[in-house]
């Protein structure tokens, strides 16, 4: 499914884009694009690794492999995916800069995946890692959605991620009313993640409901829409923007990941197609993980370097961007073809057709 990498990059390129903007103007102002962007991930991540664990939960309960076995393959190529760069760039950061992150106080809450519950305690978004909120989420997410597929009964699961998508409202309700309006712990995220469960479930399980599901889909995308249009006129912390303008971007969210795995066509499906954007799509993870240590650090050191050879003229606010996003594709270019794809490809040893 190409498209989805094609997806990752505007996702990726809105995290950036709220990361390296001002949040009082311009592209921030009116667009929450760091919330968009994580939620379309989360959406993406649900049904990517709710429909594996979906195709191996048949495999086991055909007999052709053992639940153990199939768990301990999931988790392992997940930590050869995810792993290795995460901890690669905090031990470096740690190292280098320990005074622009938490994680000298607290080791144990980043190289554990706790890194958001940390941040629900401190409240520090100034933290250079603070973003590694998401990966900590989502590791959470992949020691316990595993066996809540195996285990559940094939005729509850749907119920199951029906319960996921209410307890993300409801979490983000009581985080309402305990004063808790950033909603990085796990439970207030997972009706992203059960929205796209419920695709990879269709696809899997149920096939026949796809043309209606389809054709209700559009019809609530809509809706959607227009309720996140409507929230954009309500202050942040409104009650009902807390509860639901997470759930309604991940609707949409879930519309693009749907089309996008069926193959959008025409003139989307040529954008979707691009070489370029799928190509972005397939670093996203570096740019996702490089992308604050890039401008503030990266950067002027690069220029200092750079002035030892050459006098370069003073960056204004859009040269220091460009010469800042060039810097981080292409270290996110060196990361993927360097380090990360050679680790990736280990998981040949751990194919879930060998057992």
């Amino acid at each position: 499914m190409p498209q989805l990498d094609a997806l990752r990059t505007f996702a990726v390129l809105l995290v950036v884009i709220y990361h390296w903007f001002p949040t009082d103007r311009g592209f921030n102002y009116y667009v929450p694009n760091g919330t968009i962007g994580v939620m379309i991930f989360f959406v993406i991540s649900g049904f990517l690794i709710t429909r594996i664990l979906l195709d191996n939960r048949n495999r086991w309960l055909d007999g052709r492999v053992s639940l153990g076995e199939t768990y301990r393959k999931f988790f392992i190529r997940r930590a050869l995916r995810i792993f290795p760069l995460y901890y690669l760039v905090i031990s470096l950061v740690w190292a280098l800069i320990p005074e622009a992150t938490d994680v000298d106080q607290h080791p144990l809450y980043y190289y554990l995946y706790g890194y958001n519950i940390l941040l629900h305690k401190t409240g520090n978004w100034s933290d250079l890692l603070s973003p590694f909120w998401t990966l900590g989420v989502e590791e959470q997410l992949y020691l316990v959605w595993p066996w809540i597929v195996f285990l559940t009964p094939r005729a509850s699961l749907q119920w199951v991620i029906t319960g996921m998508v209410v307890l993300g409202i409801a979490f983000r309700g009581f985080g309402y009313l305990t004063g808790d309006l950033d909603g990085v712990l796990t439970p207030a995220n997972v009706d992203s993640f059960g929205l796209g469960a419920l695709w990879a479930w269709l696809i899997v399980d149920k096939p026949q409901w796809i043309p209606f599901f389809l054709g209700k889909l559009t019809f609530f995308t809509i809706i959607a829409f227009l309720a996140f249009i409507g929230f954009q006129f309500l202050p942040n912390d409104h009650f009902l923007v807390v509860l639901f303008q997470r759930f309604v971007i991940s609707v949409v969210s879930l519309f693009l990941v749907v089309q996008a795995s069926i193959g959008f066509r025409g003139l989307t499906g040529a954008v979707f197609n691009n070489a370029a954007l799928q190509y972005i799509g397939r670093i996203s993870y570096g740019i996702y993980v490089f992308h604050m240590i890039v401008p503030g650090y990266l950067v002027p050191l690069a220029i200092r370097i750079m002035n030892r050879f050459i006098t370069l003229p003073p960056f204004g606010f859009w040269t220091h961007r460009l010469f800042s996003f060039s810097v981080l594709f292409v270290l996110a270019s060196a990361s993927w073809f360097l380090f990360e794809k050679p680790i990736n490809e280990l998981k040949r040893y751990f194919s879930y057709k060998t057992t």
